[in-house]
């Protein structure tokens, strides 16, 4: 069987990716974060918080660089943005400054980007009342402009989603990445930070890099994915882990995810110094597989080289993802060379690709349904206190 003969919704969301990344830019022009979010708000902000839960979490971990450091065409490639941070959501409703305690000087300077699809699970809403309450403004990014989520923030940004059965979200994750990585630029050219053309030439950079997937890349990874999907099958890969440093943590965290959503794969996330220190021990080690992405343009692309060089000692099932020549890595390493992106902050918007596939292709091979729809304990208790009727509290 070739890729073109396993067919899924997952697979529709990728294959159509690069059409429908194209359809989300259509739809979220800057004038849309202008209109929703005016200038005069995005000026005053001195600290933003990114917070999600999940796949909106992996997107803020990967919009974070874009609004510390607006992208320019200076020598480095970058000037200095707004101090952000990247939080999980009860980690900002329940725990931010809980024990410090808020600075009265700069509440109305802090900025919330609150960010669900849906808009309906508890935890954005919880973090942004929490945030209007303490003084400062919350921004919520959601494709329901009705939800709680957005009945609760000062301002909304209407994402667009393209339309796809259930499934493990892939199309989501663009969108929410999209958006974040668009205001960012949105405020740094309404703070001065950088020009209209500068934003402007940041967001076809994106574009270039995302229609560089098309056609034959797209094959060719998918060939490289289903070769990679029926050994691990074949050699009963049973635990996968995943590495990524700085903004790439949000690819290995969005892989791992997918990998568990689409056929209740047991999987762990680390960094590549985190990796060495702890899932070296692992046992049976001819039944895990391991991804690693590592870019050359990384600033811990050396780190990464020896960690590499470590798992390819230990184990047989090593993958990674790298925009560097496949001569870099250990033979024994498959290697899935992705498009060259002109700055280094863009490579975390495509390079989650290759593992989507995978987790695709061994979701259809076991005939597995995503969400465990086919396990009777998992779907008995959907309508448990998981995260949509979770009690909001209010921690001040």
């Amino acid at each position: 069987m070739t890729h073109k003969d396993y067919n899924s919704v997952m697979l529709d969301q990728i294959r159509n990716s690069v059409k429908d990344i194209n359809a989300i830019a259509a739809n979220e022009p800057f004038e849309l974060f202008s209109n929703c979010v005016p200038e005069d708000v995005v000026r005053n902000t001195s600290r933003v918080m990114l917070t999600g839960c999940g796949d909106s979490y992996c997107a803020s971990i990967a919009a974070k660089p874009v609004f510390e450091n607006a992208d320019t065409s200076t020598k480095t490639g970058m000037v200095p943005g707004t101090p952000t941070d990247a939080l999980r959501n009860i980690e900002f409703s329940r725990y931010y400054n809980t024990y410090k305690g808020w600075e009265p000087t700069t509440l109305t300077k802090n900025l919330l980007c609150s960010v669900s699809i849906s808009g309906s699970p508890r935890r954005p809403t919880e973090a942004a009342r929490r945030m209007k309450e303490i003084g400062g403004t919350s921004v919520a990014f959601t494709t329901n402009p009705n939800s709680e989520l957005a009945e609760n923030s000062s301002y909304i940004i209407p994402m667009y989603l393209p339309s796809y059965g259930s499934a493990p979200n892939v199309t989501s994750y663009y969108t929410s990445m999209f958006s974040l990585m668009m205001f960012g630029f949105y405020m740094s050219r309404a703070k001065g930070q950088i020009t209209m053309s500068q934003a402007e030439a940041c967001r076809n950079g994106l574009l270039a890099y995302a229609n560089s997937y098309s056609g034959s890349v797209m094959s060719r990874l998918s060939e490289q994915a289903l070769e990679l999907a029926e050994k691990w099958e074949k050699d009963g890969v049973e635990v996968m882990d995943f590495v990524g440093d700085g903004a790439d943590y949000a690819t290995a965290f969005f892989g791992s995810a997918k990998m568990v959503e689409a056929f209740g794969g047991l999987t762990t996330n680390d960094d590549s110094e985190g990796w060495c220190h702890i899932n070296y021990f692992i046992e049976n080690v001819d039944k895990v597989g391991t991804f690693i992405i590592a870019n050359t343009d990384s600033p811990s692309f050396g780190r990464e080289l020896e960690t590499i060089r470590v798992m390819c000692r230990l184990r047989s099932h090593v993958a990674v993802i790298t925009n560097g020549d496949a001569s870099l890595f250990p033979e024994n390493a498959v290697v899935f060379r992705t498009p060259e992106a002109r700055s280094p902050w863009m490579h975390v918007f495509m390079q989650h690709i290759p593992m989507d596939l995978v987790a695709a292709l061994i979701a259809e091979m076991r005939g597995t349904k995503p969400f465990r729809a086919d396990s009777e304990i998992h779907q008995k208790d959907a309508d448990c206190v998981r995260f949509r009727k979770s009690q909001i509290e209010i921690i001040r």
